[in-house]
């Protein structure tokens, strides 16, 4: 989605990581790239291990594109959602020119995510893990 498609879709100008819904925490941010989890009471205890905390990430790296060494150029900010290590939440997925938009984009989709305007079932290539999907869906929407 890039920067005029968040606009049309009633993105709020001016959003920071102080508008997240209830349930999103800021783990990093350091004014470049920010990391945004969901409930890590829930998803970081004992019931889940920390790989299935639902992440937000906002960066100058697109989600499909390794880790690359400092110095590279940047094609703009990106906006990443994981489930778990390699399990991208695609809709949730978006691209900016700028890090205000992108930190925009981030607060919609964190938004969208609490209401449980997500669907999760078709994220997993394999068998997904019903109980976390369940428990997903219990604290969204």
């Amino acid at each position: 989605m890039t920067d005029r498609a968040t606009r049309r879709r009633g993105a709020r100008s001016g959003m920071s990581f102080e508008d997240l819904p209830e349930g999103w925490a800021v783990w990093h941010d350091d004014g470049g790239r920010a990391v945004l989890v969901f409930r890590p009471d829930v998803f970081e205890g004992e019931a889940y291990d920390a790989a299935h905390l639902p992440t937000l990430y906002v960066s100058t790296r697109s989600p499909d594109v390794p880790m690359r060494r400092g110095g590279a150029a940047s094609d703009g900010w990106h906006v990443a959602c994981t489930l778990e290590p390699e399990v991208h939440v695609r809709a949730l997925e978006s691209s900016h020119e700028t890090r205000a938009a992108a930190v925009e984009a981030a607060v919609a989709a964190a938004e969208r995510f609490a209401r449980g305007e997500v669907a999760f079932d078709d994220v997993y290539a394999t068998q997904p893990p019903e109980a976390y999907l369940a428990r997903l869906a219990e604290l969204t929407g």
